[in-house]
């Protein structure tokens, strides 16, 4: 179940000068409260809508989730990072899938790390029947 599901915005200062304007769609999933331990996560899934080229590389990667952890006030070491590529970001079915880890420093994404993940992995993430619920914003 999800919260949060929405095209989300992400203002990035270019490489070389000037301001990107980027999107991608944003899923968010919380642990359910009943069933958090000690190693309870919540998963995020960001999907390139195919608007840019790029969009999922190291320095933008970073500035999105720095963003996202901000404004949604998330806990950066609870969190199970997805990036989802399709032709079509409304279905699931037939796409690839990362699952991106990043080393925290001061607070700030740093260093990540890209690992192929298949669908049936990210479908157990985000289950209905798994323990997951929507964020509350």
């Amino acid at each position: 179940m999800k919260t949060i599901d929405q095209t989300y915005y992400c203002q990035l200062p270019g490489q070389m000068s000037g301001t990107w304007q980027l999107q991608c769609h944003l899923c968010i999933f919380q642990s359910r409260p009943e069933v958090q331990t000690v190693t309870s996560t919540d998963t995020v899934m960001i999907t390139d809508m195919g608007f840019e080229m790029g969009w999922f590389i190291p320095y933008l990667i970073e500035t999105l989730v720095n963003q996202i952890v901000s404004e949604f006030d998330l806990n950066p070491e609870k969190l199970v990072w997805i990036e989802h590529y399709s032709s079509d970001y409304r279905e699931l079915n037939a796409t690839d899938f990362s699952q991106v880890t990043f080393e925290w420093q001061n607070g700030k994404a740093t260093n990540p790390q890209w690992t192929a993940i298949t669908h049936s992995a990210v479908q157990e993430l985000i289950n209905e029947d798994s323990p997951l619920v929507p964020v509350q914003r």
